[in-house]
């Protein structure tokens, strides 16, 4: 990433800050700003935190820093200030929005700003189709009363019952914008499974799965259905893979290459330029590898239930701890099917 000397001491200069007060406040060491406000942006290589932590320090989009967005005008009016949202990003969300960038040239603050109405959409679009299965199934419930009636069979008539009220909380949920179908699974006319799994029995998250199925480039977007065999209870949301084929050839198929980058121990912008071509896949995969710490390879081959769910709530540093202690769990229950069996329906 290329930063601008002359921009970046100017901004710095307009907040009143010394090269020791950015170093402090945006994490970048002075020494590295010291560099970077006196060699050319044509020398520069820098990585993507760097700029991130200056931009957001000094209240601009990156491309100010970088060239690519016309420096603020002083003589218009200020612009609303812009709000800081502080949320906690899974490392696989980070290395999502990588992906996004590097595909469709799309940066994480413009994902982060249409997030509100991408996601209406989506809602309002899940909430549709539910009211045209309602309809389906209200047509459907006509042709069972009808069969009740023609053939006085009990079956006929015990199954309209069911669905009558089936239907009448489905409405009531739909009207509501339940989105994830929470007060059906509180009625007992709905049957669960057991143990019952959220991000696969809710409505919202099966409308997400249909619309990834449909597209005609599998390869892009992947949703799974969720596994609670070690994963939290509470998610609403299926896990999902974005620019796999893409992802594949980034680490060369390695699984321990993808491992680094889906757990943050690596990142698609810290891999060095002579890296980046194609003829360099093997060689990349390597240096991918190396960023791994010793006991995500250790599961290299194995898979274990949910770990990708832990990724997406769970610091490295506590996962490796409870990587550790599944490891010895299933150690101690090889050749055991009945032990490996009841930890599978926990």
């Amino acid at each position: 990433m290329k930063i601008h000397p002359e921009r970046l001491r100017r901004l710095r200069n307009d907040k009143g800050l010394s090269r020791a007060d950015l170093a402090r406040r945006s994490k970048v060491s002075e020494r590295t700003i010291q560099r970077l406000e006196n060699e050319s942006e044509h020398t520069q290589t820098n990585r993507e935190y760097t700029l991130e932590c200056l931009a957001k320090e000094l209240g601009v989009e990156e491309g100010v820093l970088t060239g690519d967005i016309p420096f603020p005008d002083a003589s218009k009016p200020p612009e609303p200030e812009r709000v800081q949202i502080g949320a906690l990003v899974a490392p696989k969300a980070r290395l999502a929005y990588d992906l996004i960038k590097r595909r469709y040239g799309v940066s994480t603050t413009e994902i982060l700003n249409m997030a509100p109405l991408f996601f209406t959409l989506l809602a309002e679009g899940s909430l549709a189709r539910r009211r045209e299965n309602l309809k389906e199934a209200r047509e459907a419930i006509g042709r069972l009363d009808e069969l009740g009636e023609e053939n006085g069979h009990p079956i006929f008539m015990g199954a309209t019952t069911v669905a009558l009220n089936a239907d009448t909380g489905e409405e009531d949920s739909i009207a509501k914008a339940d989105l994830f179908g929470a007060q059906l699974f509180d009625k007992s006319y709905v049957n669960l499974v057991d143990p019952f799994d959220p991000s696969t029995e809710n409505p919202f998250a099966g409308y997400i799965r249909r619309l990834a199925a449909g597209l005609d480039r599998p390869g892009v977007v992947k949703v799974e259905r969720g596994d609670l065999s070690y994963g939290a209870p509470w998610l609403k949301f299926p896990d999902y893979d974005l620019c796999d084929d893409e992802l594949n050839g980034i680490t060369n198929g390695s699984l321990d290459a993808r491992r680094a980058l889906e757990t943050g121990f690596a990142r698609l912008s810290d891999i060095p330029g002579e890296l980046e071509g194609e003829d360099a896949g093997k060689e990349r995969a390597t240096w991918l590898e190396n960023r791994l710490p010793e006991i995500y390879r250790n599961v290299e081959g194995k898979p274990m239930a949910g770990f990708a769910r832990l990724e997406a709530t769970t610091p490295p540093e506590e996962l490796e701890e409870l990587i550790t202690k599944a490891l010895e769990e299933r150690a101690s229950s090889d050749g055991n099917p009945e032990t490996q069996r009841g930890r599978s329906e926990q």
